[in-house]
């Protein structure tokens, strides 16, 4: 009798083990995660999703709908900068994503004018526009670049093995080039702006700038939730960035986040 009970007693205590480890694993697992937040978001319990989502993150998963899942939290949430930091990373992955362009143009529009966009960071920025490439990623910029330079390599070979040839697609050769010398101009753009320097966003209500990196220095200018910044320089728990207009300054490091 004591043998049955003993037996009945290890395997609940077994079952109750699984149960727990399963739980676990469902706690655990990214794909249970984004489901769990996908449904607190639908029943407008935007905080509790956004945490949930911010789990996924520490997987080490990547995606423009995670990030713009995320932004979508923090918009409702009424945190703006955040909403358009998380919206800003989901669009160096997906540029094209003509949804996450809207809720990016209209979570700007709550903003104040110092914070414009990226179009106001000078030549660089200009010329990133102008190249036509807005549209794509750093990855998929790569791509054509390289599939460009075999065609011009394959054109080359072409024209050695065969002049009459080369009088004849001449013209498609130099179109060809000039489109290849484009792609890589653009790509390098891309990756200076995007790589090299790093752009920021003011993630609280109302930021002091600083002129020296101590709490008792005198307030430069003041910076407002969403404006973009370049940072320049993080020490000590301080920030240097510089505004739009060129303006440097220094800021608490958690009050800017990096996109």
């Amino acid at each position: 009798m004591m043998k049955k009970i003993f037996l009945i007693i290890c395997t609940l205590i077994n079952l109750a083990a699984i149960h727990s480890f399963c739980d676990d694993q469902k706690k655990g697992d990214p794909n249970q995660l984004f489901y769990n937040a996908n449904s607190l978001y639908e029943r407008r319990d935007y905080e509790k999703a956004a945490a949930e989502y911010l789990k996924i993150l520490d997987f080490g998963v990547e995606s423009p709908g995670l990030y713009y899942n995320i932004g979508n939290s923090y918009f409702k949430l009424g945190r703006l900068g955040r909403a358009i930091l998380y919206y800003e990373r989901a669009k160096r992955l997906s540029p094209q994503d003509a949804d996450l362009k809207s809720n990016l143009a209209y979570a700007r529009s709550f903003v104040g004018s110092s914070s414009s966009g990226a179009q106001d960071w000078g030549m660089i920025a200009k010329l990133v526009a102008s190249a036509r490439f807005e549209d794509f990623n750093l990855n998929a910029i790569a791509i054509a670049a390289l599939v460009i330079y075999l065609v011009v390599i394959g054109l080359q070979v072409l024209f050695f093995f065969n002049s009459l040839v080369a009088k004849k697609v001449m013209a498609l050769y130099i179109m060809v080039l000039a489109v290849f010398i484009v792609s890589v101009s653009a790509f390098g753009l891309r990756f200076y702006n995007e790589e090299v320097l790093r752009h920021g966003v003011v993630v609280e209500k109302e930021v002091d700038c600083k002129y020296e990196p101590i709490d008792k220095a005198m307030t430069y200018y003041k910076l407002q939730e969403g404006d973009e910044v370049i940072i320049l320089n993080t020490r000590s728990g301080w920030s240097q960035i510089k505004r739009p207009d060129g303006k440097i300054g220094w800021v608490v490091a958690d009050s800017a986040e990096e996109i």
